[in-house]
């Protein structure tokens, strides 16, 4: 590695080569008027300006292994300064130009292209690409001799992943061409990769690629699929039949820290295909608002609570800490931090968030800054079947952290919550429902510090116990694939979406002071679970009814054909992405410290019915479907 001291000495060098050069090529054999000795104090004059000319924009700290062309038009303006600068100088103290205006232009040219050259060759040495660089004749390819790949997205999407891939020696696929979703590009090439053609002759070019026979070539999508013009699902399910390796990019949680040396892709996913286009929330804020953070995920070892976890490392939190009571999904997740985040300090403890004594002994330990509060108990039916079970760990559980939160000033507690929250008809919604109700009351009180907030889910796309990977289980059996009603209808998100929801809805929680606040993502429409699994069937490469049979079951105890994000009682304001909702609640008349002892002596007659009755009675929009 090049230090500083070696990099400001090179470029003295080439200075000092470009100002000789300039004045031989302008005027070969002659000298100044002041003599050799004019000629030597204007060459360091030119050496020395143009070092401090790198000094406003540290140019001289940046890595030459790493070289960008925003670093090399930087080179240019150095350059330039230099040489305008020595100009300057000469008319000030001789009052007369040392040479004449090819000289100056010459040692402009020369100084630039200098720089330029050494650090590109720093970086083409660092990429084993240095004789590409140098010889004038095309050189064998660094990924040759490794299967094929074509990219398949948006030219900005496109040209960052060969950004990326293009000259890691230890990438496994060779860059082999690209289709792009529109044909202005066509023929033409991006990064010295061919635009092979669009989106809508996608089956076609792969077909000449591969001659129609069976290859492995990769397909990777660079943007989600159904984002890109001319891919329908029709399509994918054929590649897919002809086994091609169809991948897509790593999401952002997925990445650790050592990702910046290595591009790891991943296979595409059904539920890839299944979305709209993903909603894309900024990270730069994400970073900000997380590094040096000490976080507690309660619930760390479910779906969203893993993934909380991993963006809470991938952010640049300080410390993690992890509670779950399921043994070994938490020993999974710890697992993965460890080996991912190895900077990350972590600790793993098995904890029941409805034993108050051992949440609040395990807060008052850590001394998080930000709670996110996953856990709880999530499916309908057999929550209908448990209410007690359910009113002590979504309700009571909830209050139990929400109390320790602010008894040991914890900066912010945010709760992960449910659309069927909303017009509950079924327990699990109901709970869901006094738990917001317990966090609104936290955040209506004036003693502490501690902000809360609450976000709602709608389901989420290959959560645990979702319809996704149950349809893909049933697919693979080759059927019946189960469907509660044709006319059933669900508001559906991604993993990466529900995160970055909860992360983004903490740093509103933040601005926003003590308001009873309830932030959702804007998931657009929603989506029949009947559609749903005709598309998953029909991408799996057989046909619905024909191939596979759909059985409609009736819904369930607990159950409704449609769901809600907004309660009637919630007014929408907005917030700083028009992409995420913030519905502002109206303060709560109940006496939520005198529900909870009420609720404690319920739950201990043990008697289901009972508990169904008290919460009506503080749920009055609850009302059982059957």
């Amino acid at each position: 590695m090049l230090t500083i001291t070696t990099k400001l000495l090179i470029d003295v060098l080439i200075a000092l080569g470009a100002f000789a050069g300039g004045w031989f090529l302008a005027s070969p054999g002659s000298m100044p008027s002041g003599g050799i000795g004019a000629w030597l104090v204007n060459g360091l004059v030119f050496a020395v300006l143009i070092i401090i000319a790198q000094l406003p924009a540290r140019v001289y700290r940046h890595s030459w292994r790493y070289v960008s062309p925003p670093d090399l038009l930087r080179i240019v303006q150095v350059a330039l300064f230099a040489t305008l600068g020595l100009a300057a100088i000469n008319y000030l103290i001789f009052r007369q130009a040392m040479g004449s205006g090819e000289f100056y232009g010459f040692a402009w040219m020369l100084a630039t292209g200098g720089m330029m050259l050494v650090r590109s060759a720093v970086r083409a040495a660092r990429e084993q690409r240095l004789a590409e660089l140098l010889l004038p004749f095309p050189v064998k390819p660094i990924h040759a001799g490794k299967p094929g790949m074509i990219l398949i997205g948006t030219p900005s999407d496109v040209e960052a992943t060969l950004r990326e891939v293009i000259d890691r020696a230890d990438f496994g696929y060779e860059p082999i061409g690209i289709v792009l979703d529109e044909d202005s590009l066509s023929g033409q090439g991006i990064r010295g990769v061919r635009v092979l053609g669009s989106t809508k002759v996608l089956e076609a070019i792969v077909d000449a690629q591969t001659d129609g026979a069976e290859s492995d070539i990769a397909l990777v999508f660079t943007a989600p699929p159904t984002s890109l013009k001319g891919i329908d699902s029709a399509a994918i399910a054929r590649l897919r039949k002809r086994d091609f390796r169809i991948l897509t990019l790593p999401r952002t949680a997925e990445l650790s820290e050592s990702d910046h040396r290595r591009f790891r892709l991943r296979k595409l996913k059904l539920e890839d295909l299944l979305s709209r286009p993903p909603v894309t929330l900024p990270l730069e804020p994400l970073r900000t608002g997380f590094r040096g953070r000490r976080v507690m995920v309660t619930g760390a070892g479910g779906t969203i609570g893993a993934e909380l976890c991993r963006q809470a490392a991938a952010l640049g939190c300080s410390e993690l800490v992890m509670l779950d009571l399921a043994e070994t999904p938490l020993f999974n997740i710890d697992r993965q931090i460890s080996e991912r985040f190895t900077s990350v300090k972590r600790r793993a403890l098995l904890r029941d968030i409805r034993d108050g004594q051992a949440i609040r002994e395990v807060i008052e330990a850590t001394r998080p800054q930000v709670i996110f509060h996953a856990a709880a108990l999530k499916h309908v039916s057999l929550m209908e079947d448990h209410p007690r079970q359910a009113v002590e760990t979504n309700i009571l559980g909830t209050a139990n952290v929400a109390r320790a939160a602010r008894e040991f000033g914890v900066g912010q507690m945010v709760l992960i919550s449910t659309d069927k929250a909303v017009g509950p008809v079924n327990v699990m919604g109901a709970a869901k429902r006094l738990a917001e109700a317990f966090v609104h009351a936290m955040a209506e009180e004036a003693e502490g510090a501690t902000r809360f907030g609450v976000v709602r889910f709608g389901n989420v796309l290959g959560s645990n116990g979702s319809v996704v990977p149950i349809f893909r289980s049933q697919i693979e059996a080759g059927g019946p694939v189960t469907v509660t009603h044709p006319d059933m209808e669900r508001y559906f998100m991604t993993v990466p979406e529900a995160v970055q929801l909860v992360l983004h809805a903490t740093l509103e929680a933040a601005k926003n002071g003590g308001d009873p606040a309830v932030y959702v993502l804007d998931m657009g429409e929603p989506v029949k679970i009947d559609d749903m699994a005709r598309q998953m069937i029909r991408l799996s490469g057989v046909r619905a009814e024909h191939d596979i049979e759909i059985v409609y079951t009736g819904l369930r105890p607990g159950e409704k054909l449609y769901e809600e994000v907004q309660h009637i009682s919630e007014e929408l304001r907005p917030t700083a992405h028009p992409r995420v909702l913030r519905f502002v609640a109206d303060r709560s008349a109940l006496d939520l410290q005198q529900v909870a002892v009420e609720l404690e002596q319920v739950i201990s007659r043990r008697d289901p019915a009972a508990v169904k009755s008290a919460i009506r009675n503080y749920v009055p929009e609850y009302t059982p479907a059957v």
